[in-house]
Order: structure tokens, then C-alpha cells, then sequence
């Protein structure tokens, strides 16, 4: 999994790259979600999450906010959400639903 900034995935939503959206449970209080896309630079498929403007991926607490935010700033409104709860060790990419 790659991490980028959000004008980065401004951009792959805009052009319609993004693809694939999962939002994952790493624990009770932190969310985060994922989406497909291809690389730029090397053409290939590549999950990508967002990062804090200190490099930090970026949590939510509440995933009504995380859905909210979706909605209103990508607009998805609909689609497959796959919840899963990440393992504190876990360091392999989520599975992806195609």
C-alpha cells in the first residue's frame, strides 16, 4: 500500500481513477480506508491511502465521519465496502474485492 497526500487523491478521484474503495477497522476507535488505482508512473495497480500533512496515514474515530467525508468530498455514494479489522501486526496490504 502506497500512502500520498490529499491533493493526490483529489486528483485520482477527479479523473475517475479511483477505484475499489475499502474502508478498514484497524481497531475500535481508528478507521482508515484504501482505493485502487494505477500508478502514474509505472501503469500498474496500486492500493492507495491517505496521509496526514505530518506523513501520518490518516484515522478516523468514528466511521460515520470517515463515510461522511466519502461522500462529500469524492461523492460515493454507493458501492462495496469491505470491513475488516486489521491486526496490530499486520504489515500486508488488505485484500481486495474484484
Amino acid at each position: 500500500m502506497k500512502k500520498i497526500q490529499q491533493d493526490s487523491v483529489d486528483l485520482a478521484f477527479q479523473m475517475g481513477a479511483a477505484r475499489n474503495v475499502v474502508v478498514i477497522k484497524r481497531s475500535h476507535k481508528e478507521w482508515y480506508f484504501t482505493f485502487d488505482a494505477d500508478d502514474p508512473v509505472t501503469r500498474k495497480t496500486e492500493t492507495f491511502a491517505l496521509l496526514t500533512q505530518r506523513g501520518q496515514l490518516k484515522i478516523w474515530a468514528d466511521p460515520r465521519t470517515l463515510f461522511a467525508f466519502l461522500e462529500e468530498r469524492f461523492d460515493v455514494k454507493n458501492g462495496t465496502f469491505l470491513l475488516q479489522e486489521d491486526s496490530p501486526n499486520e504489515t500486508s496490504n488488505p485484500p481486495s474485492s474484484r
